[in-house]
């Protein structure tokens, strides 16, 4: 009996162990005695090697989140084995958050159940776990626990349990305790749903159906029509809503729906009828016992838990990182978690961030180019709409050709913003790290303005290069075009593919500069092996701060064509005179900042009026960068001025 017991705990805990970054989950909820709203969630899922699920209370009258019930494991020491308490299930005396008691195990050598009341720790000798907890509807004096296929009993309220020793229901001895009869215990045996009347010494089969079998989790949610009891069985792979019609009773189950992956379930428990499940981002709701459902609401995010507020219109749900309170006409974040950072680490925004693709590009079967291409975050600006981006350089080494696109994300939401000017909207998506694997992105990457076909989040991978561990993110889009590209975490955009008319493109990553460690090769070699990594072409970039005060700071490039060639065989390259300063609104000089000749590469000057004889008073003022140019007749071969604000 006890390898038993170890297999069906292996079979609960195994399915915690996943690559999920810690998020909010499995959330539950309690009114109590003045009918104030408690809601439970659990917050983890890491990707160690052992378990982080704990329990917190929210209690909505007062605004309060603290930690209910600790449930993780941890190294005992170097290359151990892990150690913690596991918890299976918690419930409440009267409805009353402050009286509960809760059971799982605690891990060792051996797993040593754990069965714990408010005021006091009850002691079970056995070895395994606590699966399930019931406390009487009728008299909570009356109170079970279930640990695998043994079942004990408590007459006290939970201070002392017997081992009733009925071995009849060798899987789950007990999956609920109906309320509407306290003698009639629900288990699972030889994959049916059974009944037992006499505390599992014998038992009939109500249900047969396959959903019901020992690796489904199983839960049963009882209608306050005192008749119709709904079945939830989830598996790894897919979940079913069965119903009964007749209080439980054998051949009145019937099978309403199955779905893909995990659904979240709740009903009112004092309307008749009404009951509510999700899948994925949209929460269904039925009014007629689950004979029919419509769709009640759509989330941004996948749903992770439901609870509704009996006798209300009222209704919660939980996603990632958000806790929402959903009426028929509102829907709020109550509240919202920060996103972890390993999120945001699949598009890593800093300034410095390098990277380096080689690039191909198929233009027949038989006739190919390629070039290297770069990556690099060279400011973070503000921009008219009043976000602020990070300013990308993008360039082609060898072919030529430099573009400068903005970018942004959000801290709440994740989401990736890029900025356009010609477009309508000025900032546009282009892609949504919150997305989950079968999401269609509407997003304009591969797009200009305007989103085109969706974008099919595919697949999670491994990701294990240059000493880097991770998960990579494949995306696919087959629209006008068929494109797809990879995130990295700690990485970033890995790879990019797309085809068109004009051929096949691929960028793939040779290496990448992030937070000022290198990875891979991110070796550039110039086309003018004496002018290695120049730039290609003249930039004046947006002041940083704007608006400043007192100073800000301006940077500029000056490309390897602004090299004069000699005028004279045998005569060596002369450098061409810059200048940059500063105006008035009414076209005053004010400072000169750069006015000298220069070499190319990038530059980068503070202003300061603070530290000027002239004390400039606050307002807009301008900044203009100009290469002087010989040959044309103005002298002037480049000009460009922007503007800038001072703040006192």
């Amino acid at each position: 009996m006890k390898a038993f017991i170890l297999f069906v705990l292996f079979i609960f805990t195994s399915n915690t162990f996943s690559q999920n970054v810690p998020h909010l989950f499995e959330l539950k909820g309690l009114e109590d005695s003045l009918g104030n709203t408690h809601l439970f969630y659990r917050f983890g899922g890491t990707n160690t090697i052992c378990w982080n699920k704990n329990i917190y209370h929210f209690d909505l009258i007062n605004n309060i989140d603290t930690l209910f019930i600790p449930d993780f494991g941890y190294i005992v020491e170097p290359g151990g084995w892990c150690q913690g308490n596991y918890i299976f299930d918690y419930e409440f005396f009267e409805n009353d958050p402050a009286k509960y008691i809760y059971g799982g195990y605690n891990q060792s050598i051996d797993p040593v159940p754990i069965l714990i009341r408010y005021d006091g720790e009850i002691e079970i000798l056995a070895v395994g776990g606590i699966t399930e907890i019931e406390i009487s509807a009728q008299n909570d004096s009356l109170v079970y626990a279930a640990l695998g296929g043994r079942l004990y009993k408590s007459t006290d309220g939970g201070y002392d349990f017997v081992f009733l020793d009925s071995m009849t229901f060798i899987y789950n001895s007990m999956i609920s305790l109906s309320i509407n009869n306290d003698s009639q215990i629900y288990g699972i045996d030889q994959n049916k749903l059974v009944r037992s009347e006499d505390e599992g010494y014998s038992y009939i089969i109500v249900d047969d159906d396959s959903h019901w079998s020992w690796n489904y989790e199983n839960e049963l949610y009882y209608d306050a029509d005192g008749q119709h009891i709904y079945g939830i069985a989830t598996s790894s792979n897919e979940s079913a809503l069965l119903v009964s019609d007749g209080n439980g009773d054998p051949f009145t189950w019937n099978l309403k729906l199955t779905t893909p992956g995990k659904i979240w379930f709740t009903l009112d428990e004092q309307y008749q009828g009404e009951i509510y499940y999700s899948y994925n981002k949209s929460i269904y709701k039925s009014t007629d016992f689950g004979n029919s459902f419509f769709l009640y609401k759509e989330l941004e995010q996948k749903v992770t838990g439901l609870y509704k507020k009996s006798n209300t219109d009222i209704l919660y749900a939980s996603t990632m990182f958000r806790i929402y309170e959903i009426t028929p006409d509102s829907m709020y974040v109550i509240k919202s978690l920060p996103i972890p950072e390993e999120i945001f680490s699949y598009y890593p925004l800093q300034i410095g961030n390098t990277w380096v693709y080689d690039y191909i590009h198929f233009t027949s079967p038989v006739t190919s180019y390629s070039d290297i291409f770069t990556r690099t975050i060279v400011d973070k600006i503000v921009k008219e709409n009043g976000n602020t981006y990070y300013e990308i350089e993008e360039k082609y080494i060898y072919l030529g050709g430099y573009n400068t696109v903005y970018e942004r994300i959000d801290s709440v939401t994740a989401k990736i913003y890029r900025f356009d000017e010609f477009c309508t909207d000025l900032e546009q998506i282009i892609d949504d790290l919150l997305a989950e694997v079968g999401d269609l992105l509407y997003s304009t990457r591969f797009g200009h303005c305007i989103a085109q076909q969706p974008t099919n989040f595919l697949s999670e991978q491994s990701f294990n290069q240059w000493g880097i561990t991770s998960i990579k993110k494949e995306f696919v889009n087959n629209g006008l075009f068929t494109a797809g590209y990879f995130l990295a975490g700690k990485v970033g955009l890995l790879s990019i593919n797309y085809s068109d008319d004009n051929g096949n493109k691929f960028y793939n990553l040779n290496g990448a500069i992030i937070n000022g460690v290198v990875y891979g090769d991110t070796t550039v070699v110039s086309v003018d092996d004496d002018i290695p990594n120049l730039p290609t072409e003249y930039s004046l970039s947006q002041n940083y701060p704007n608006p400043f005060n007192p100073a800000t700071k301006i940077r500029f490039t000056i490309p390897t064509s602004h090299l004069n060639p000699s005028p004279y065989q045998g005569e060596g390259k002369r450098e061409r005179l810059i200048t940059l300063k500063v105006y008035d609104v009414l076209g005053n000089e004010v400072a000169t900042l750069v006015n000298e000749e220069k070499p190319a590469g990038e530059y980068e000057v503070e202003f300061n009026p603070a530290s000027g004889i002239r004390n400039l008073v606050s307002g807009i003022y301008f900044y203009q960068l100009r290469a002087e140019d010989p040959s044309s007749s103005s002298g002037q071969g480049f000009v460009q001025t922007k503007k800038m604000i001072l703040l006192k």
